[in-house]
């Protein structure tokens, strides 16, 4: 299940004439670009679908947003050049370009974009997120420590939502921006559930953690990808969380190979 879309691959057509700005002044905020993420704010168009489109190198991805909500995403590619341009829904796949900015980015950090507070990624040191990842490792010193702990929270309290995933299959979900503060009190969720909400308390902890996607047996599938000792490490809460591992002691039980996924990026 893909972050964001769900594996939907949306045909998007940009109608890009006659596109103007609509009352409430919507913006996009790149001020914060060194520290690996830009901020969309729009109070126009509520109720209406609306995209977000980052292009790289000639590339351009379309995110999910929902009007009225201050919401931020992160440059995920690095230091260059992006175009962000936010869209509106006119009808089916048709879209017509509200906003557009163009920002020169160059990290202060390059692991900065993995540890921002992002749409789909979000905590705070104030909220449940934030808090709970704080208590759990409030007596741990190292990363790997701090992981373990996070690992065995989820895998413990979460349970796999399979009335929502047959949703999303049989296609009455479409579009779904996972919220970490609700499926951290639900305690239920799918693939992309639980690895925002890895990824967000370990970034709370100042831990570098991606949400990866790609294809897991021919289904498409979110994991985390955790920054550890100068590497990237790949760490799966769905299979932990439906496998109940729970017990982990150390980091190299949490960690899985990458060879069981194809065409993931993150």
């Amino acid at each position: 299940m893909k972050r964001r879309i769900l594996g939907i691959f949306l045909c998007l057509v940009m109608v890009l004439s006659g596109s103007a700005m609509a009352a409430g002044s919507p913006m996009i905020d790149v001020s914060t670009s060194s520290d690996g993420y830009f901020t969309v704010d729009c109070d126009s168009y509520i109720g209406t679908k609306m995209k977000v489109g980052v292009t790289y190198n000639g590339k351009t991805e379309y995110l999910d947003y929902t009007a009225g909500t201050e919401a931020s995403y992160s440059f995920l590619k690095g230091d260059g050049t992006y175009t962000v341009t936010l869209y509106r829904n006119l009808s089916g796949t048709k879209y017509r370009q509200v906003t557009s900015t163009r920002a020169k980015v160059v990290l202060t950090d390059p692991l900065a974009p993995y540890l921002a507070s992002t749409v789909d990624v979000t905590f705070s040191d104030k909220d449940t997120v934030g808090l709970t990842a704080a208590a759990l490792c409030a007596d741990l010193e190292t990363d790997e420590e701090k992981i373990v702990a996070i690992y065995n929270y989820v895998a413990k309290n979460f349970r796999y939502d399979f009335s929502f995933a047959s949703k999303v299959r049989g296609g009455t979900i479409t579009v779904y921006i996972p919220d970490t503060n609700k499926a951290l009190e639900t305690k239920r969720g799918v693939c992309c559930d639980f690895s925002s909400v890895f990824a967000a308390m370990c970034r709370s902890q100042g831990i570098p953690c991606a949400v990866a996607t790609g294809y897991q047996n021919g289904s498409y599938h979110a994991w985390n990808m955790v920054w550890v000792d100068n590497e990237w490490l790949a760490v799966d809460m769905t299979k932990a969380v439906c496998r109940k591992q729970s017990n982990m002691t150390t980091l190299s039980q949490c960690v899985v190979s990458l060879d069981r996924y194809t065409d993931y990026t993150f």
